[in-house]
């Protein structure tokens, strides 16, 4: 299989050719003085399998991606693959206003028309996939977040909600451990309690969990009621960071640990799912 990246992805897509069966695709790129870009394929892919790896949190990285599938599908490749490790606007998946652009469904369509298929890793959700004429697969991470943390000790799984407890109970059945979610009860239109009075967290070690760190608020609000548990210590790990406004700064300095694959390059992408989703895709 041949592998073409956004620039944004090389790293990601250097390790993804880790599996050998996989071979990289070189890219020139350009700016006109107008600003217009310019891309293309400095490999022949016809006839093959290929995977155009991209981002789309990015705008000018989701109009890079675009290019190169279309790139690529002109080479007349066996089978076009458009791989998303982080698959932004998936939270603008249906309509909650008179008026507003679907998103999720503007980008599902669009990487549609391009390529035979789609694989992204823990789409905040699945229902964006209803969007696409072409089968789509969701990667899951817990096995790679698992995987770090076994031989830590870990006693409770949490989930910052019921929406992510999935993820917690998966990564939990692998570590051997208990694993649970915060209660949420909404107080009024601007206000929400949150609290985990139905699981003891007395003197355990706590893995919070969750698909997405963005603004971080959330964590930062479940960190504080594990802590106040009289957890003995809380790790903190997450598929995709984002860290708005630098919050990954404070959350570091509040857990033992703060860890994110490396789906968003940052500092704390100590987690490696590229390796296992080339397997995942190549179907080894």
């Amino acid at each position: 299989m041949h592998i073409v990246s956004t620039f944004g992805n090389v790293d990601f897509a250097k390790n993804m050719m880790m599996n050998q069966s996989m071979k990289g695709v070189e890219v020139e790129r350009k700016v006109f003085p107008d600003g217009e870009k310019y891309f293309r394929l400095l490999g022949d892919v016809s006839g093959k399998e290929v995977s155009v790896v991209g981002n789309t949190n990015n705008d000018s990285e989701i109009l890079e991606f675009l290019f190169l599938l279309d790139a690529a599908k002109e080479d007349n490749p066996s089978k076009l693959t458009a791989v998303v490790p982080y698959f932004g606007y998936a939270r603008q998946h249906t309509l909650y206003k008179k008026g507003e652009a679907i998103s999720a469904k503007v980008l599902i369509k669009a990487l549609s028309d391009y390529a035979d298929n789609i694989v992204t890793v823990d789409i905040h959700d699945a229902s964006s996939f209803k969007y696409s004429n072409k089968t789509c697969s969701d990667f899951s991470a817990s096995g790679s977040i698992a995987d770090y943390f076994r031989g830590r000790k870990i006693d409770l799984v949490m989930a910052p909600d019921d929406g992510a407890f999935l993820r917690a109970k998966e990564i939990a059945g692998t570590l051997g451990c208990k694993s649970g979610f915060m209660n949420k009860k909404r107080i009024d239109s601007t206000t929400v309690e949150y609290n985990m009075d139905h699981i003891d967290a007395a003197d355990s070690n706590v893995l919070l969990v969750d698909d997405i760190i963005s603004t971080g608020g959330t964590i930062l609000r479940s960190m504080e009621i594990i802590r106040n548990s009289g957890a003995a210590s809380v790790f903190v790990a997450a598929t995709h960071g984002l860290f708005v406004n630098g919050v990954d700064s404070k959350i570091s300095g509040l857990c033992n640990e703060l860890v994110v694959t490396d789906t968003i390059k940052s500092a704390y992408s100590k987690i490696n799912v590229s390796q296992k989703l080339s397997g995942f895709i190549a179907g080894d």
